[in-house]
């Protein structure tokens, strides 16, 4: 991070800032256009005389998609810190937008048999695979350009951009099923929002290969110090930082997943609303989400990340189950779904700023992109993965139609938990001191004068 007097210019932060958000956007519609077509993809690939399970069984390959994001982070992680962020991120984003290609080409089940699931799974592995070098690539690219005074507000546009892409999937959903019949999206018209992820790769690949390194690794391979075993420092100097961060991943993308995944099927299968309805109510609540997210950034930088959060999660906590209860109560009222829905999505949004703004400067940034990219790619397994599905599953076993509130009252909590033995840093503290910790980092050289991260020359 950069002092405000040392900060890298407007227009090398604008550029930078646009190819992260527009970026996370992207990888945000490949792999959450999945959601809003579950209803599409079911019968075509999970056929069943019991609609419930082929809902499952997709909420299910939903999952799968995190179970590759830690070794996508993995794998990312230490390409971008060995060889930088703007080479790993074309290589994210090619492979995210592919991926979702070659799910718009499947054949069905009715095509190929048992094959048709077989793929995809694999295509949702590579989108997992690949998703877990973005997010956090995006977000480290993008804060390695902020100064003291913006840390915040910067570090919300790669969540920002995550929710500008979550509104654009259920937004295109909505305007191909309003301009085709049922039995058209039934047929083939599901298609179109995968294969819609060309166009939208290839305008990202034109910002991204436009770019320049980052400031902060170009400092790193100026003096010789980018790491050859960037993985190996993360688990051997800083296992404590590396637990708290797939702590607080897991407790916030649990909560960032069932409330956009679960509740189009909540409102679907509770009060009848058609999927293009719900559609709708979505891009609404990713849109409150974009605002809520920037108003996070803003106080990030002005009361601190742990306040923030707690603020988010503990809202989170208790509005989850009146809103889902009134909605139910309401025979799904439009206007009051609408505005509960947004609210839910809008703190869940507001949520995640400050986890990044965390996730950023918790490890230094010689092996920064593998801390962040695993922590947050374990966490996504765990809550991203296993969220969605068990909020449907414990609903299906205990019948009860507000059980998904549990699973996200419970990871708000271990959140709060979390956060609560975190120092409340804010940006002007952010290059001093560990954030998850609080302690200095390790400087160059310990006090035997040897270097503390093995560096490799480039």
């Amino acid at each position: 991070m950069s002092s405000p007097e040392n900060a890298p210019s407007a227009g090398l932060i604008r550029r930078a800032s646009l190819a992260g958000f527009f970026g996370t956007a992207v990888e945000a519609y490949d792999f959450m256009v999945f959601t809003f077509l579950i209803a599409y993809l079911s019968p075509k690939f999970f056929p069943s005389d019991d609609p419930t399970t082929g809902i499952l069984s997709s909420l299910a390959v939903l999952g799968t998609g995190f179970l590759a994001r830690p070794i996508g982070g993995i794998a990312f992680g230490r390409i971008g810190d060995r060889y930088g962020r703007r080479f790993t991120l074309i290589l994210t984003i090619s492979g995210m937008g592919g991926a979702t290609i070659l799910m718009g080409l499947l054949p069905t089940h009715s095509a190929v048999g048992i094959l048709a699931p077989a793929l995809l799974v694999l295509t949702r592995l590579m989108q997992g695979f690949f998703a877990g070098g973005e997010q956090m690539g995006s977000a480290t690219f993008v804060t390695e350009h902020a100064s003291t005074k913006n840390y915040g507000v910067l570090s919300a546009m790669t969540p920002s951009g995550f929710a500008f892409g979550a509104a654009v999937a259920p937004l295109v959903v909505a305007v191909t099923t309003s301009l085709s019949s049922e039995d058209t999206m039934a047929s083939w018209g599901w298609r179109i929002p995968l294969l819609m992820s060309l166009p939208l790769m290839l305008y990202v690949l034109y910002l991204r290969t436009r770019l320049e390194e980052s400031p902060e690794f170009q400092k790193l391979a100026g003096k010789h110090e980018v790491q050859s075993a960037p993985l190996r420092v993360v688990v051997k100097r800083y296992p404590v930082t590396l637990l708290r961060v797939i702590a607080i991943s897991t407790s916030v993308l649990a909560i960032g997943y069932v409330i956009p995944a679960y509740m189009p099927l909540f409102l679907r299968q509770e009060v009848g609303m058609p999927p293009g309805t719900t559609a709708w109510l979505a891009t609404a609540g990713s849109t409150c989400a974009i605002v809520l997210g920037f108003a996070a950034g803003f106080m990030i930088d002005r009361s601190g990340r742990k306040y923030t959060m707690i603020l988010g999660l503990g809202a989170i906590l208790v509005t989850m189950l009146p809103i889902m209860y009134v909605i139910k109560a309401t025979g799904g009222n439009l206007l009051v779904t609408a505005l509960g829905h947004m609210l839910l999505v809008g703190l869940a949004g507001a949520s995640a700023v400050p986890v990044y703004a965390t996730l950023t400067s918790a490890f230094p940034a010689a092996v920064r992109y593998t801390g962040a990219a695993i922590g947050f790619g374990l966490g996504s397994a765990l809550g991203g993965g296993l969220g969605p599905y068990l909020a449907g599953k414990l609903t299906a076993t205990t019948g009860n139609p507000y059980a998904a509130s549990i699973v996200v009252g419970t990871a708000a909590l271990l959140g709060i938990v979390v956060i609560a033995t975190m120092p409340n840093s804010n940006s002007s503290t952010a290059p001093a001191t560990t954030l998850m910790t609080g302690e200095p980092e390790p400087d160059e050289t310990d006090s035997a004068g040897e270097s503390p991260l093995p560096s490799k020359s480039v």
